[in-house]
């Protein structure tokens, strides 16, 4: 037993000197590895430092570069002008006379030609539409030809983004009709050919309404238009017999507008007179009991 003893406790006591050391060499080599992890971390940081360093900076982009990359293109003021006065005129084929000249020196024309007649006055209302460039000349020419406005309004009102929106949808809905019409040179079904044909029409019917409308602002801003009202008062609302001739007739008016008025209202009348025969009867045979 002594000898078995003594064979084995050599061996045992190189055995656990021989982990005590694993123990104390695991931490040490968990260090190394974390150091050298660390390090390479700080390599990397530094390489992608360097690298991101040697990228070349980006060029500046100067203004007329700029422009010309992405090629805007300079559009003028789109500015639809509008205006309208009014004015009283001792005669009204002058008047009139001289808005025709006005007319035709600054290549104008009549859009609407009216005319009204009231009791008092007589009445032209012209609408006259005059190339934009025109249009502050014809109005400065005008003002010097009348003595007093009644009233006078001049505005200008801006479409250059909704020209420039319309003119921009006009150009990509062209474009897709294009490359449509490209697909229907390819299509070999009629089921593709009609489906082609639907498409097309849709967007040749939008281009046609947007088209009318770009019409429409352009006709707007290359003609200016100036509304003219100009009236005359009538002889006969001047004199003091005529002014009372009016009144006569003003209060026949009124005086049948009153008849009327209570013939509408004969229920109420009717109503009102039997009530006050109701009363006059009990008030007599109240009378009559007191005598007795």
């Amino acid at each position: 037993m002594k000898r078995i003893f003594r064979t084995l406790f050599p061996v045992i006591f190189l055995a656990l000197i021989t982990a005590c050391a694993g123990n104390g060499q695991e931490p040490a080599l968990m260090e190394q590895e974390g150091a050298g992890f660390s390090q390479n971390l700080e390599m990397s940081d530094e390489t992608s430092a360097k690298s991101v360093r040697s990228l070349p900076a980006p060029a500046t982009v100067s203004g007329e570069n700029l422009q010309t990359q992405q090629d805007i293109p300079v559009v003028d003021p789109k500015i639809i002008r509008e205006g309208g006065v009014s004015f009283e005129t001792s005669d009204l084929k002058q008047t009139r006379t001289l808005l025709d000249t006005l007319v035709t020196r600054y290549e104008a024309y009549l859009a609407n030609d009216d005319q009204y007649k009231f009791d008092d006055r007589i009445e032209q209302r012209l609408v006259i539409r005059v190339p934009a460039d025109n249009f502050d000349s014809l109005v400065h020419e005008l003002e010097g030809s009348v003595e007093r406005f009644d009233s006078r309004t001049i505005s200008a009102r801006d479409v250059t983004e909704e020209f420039m929106d319309v003119s921009l949808r006009i150009r990509i809905k062209k474009e897709t009709e294009q490359r449509y019409r490209d697909i229907l040179t390819k299509a070999e079904t009629v089921r593709d050919i009609l489906e082609v044909e639907r498409y097309i029409g849709r967007i040749r019917s939008e281009i046609e309404s947007l088209e009318g409308r770009l019409n429409y602002l352009q006709n707007r801003i290359s003609f200016s238009t100036l509304t003219v009202t100009f009236y005359q008062l009538k002889p006969e609302s001047v004199g003091l017999s005529s002014r009372f001739t009016v009144a006569l007739n003003n209060g026949w008016n009124n005086f049948m507008l009153f008849l009327l008025g209570m013939v509408s209202l004969w229920p109420f009348l009717v109503a009102g007179l039997i009530l006050l025969f109701i009363l006059l009867v009990l008030a007599g045979r109240r009378k009559s009991k007191i005598q007795q």
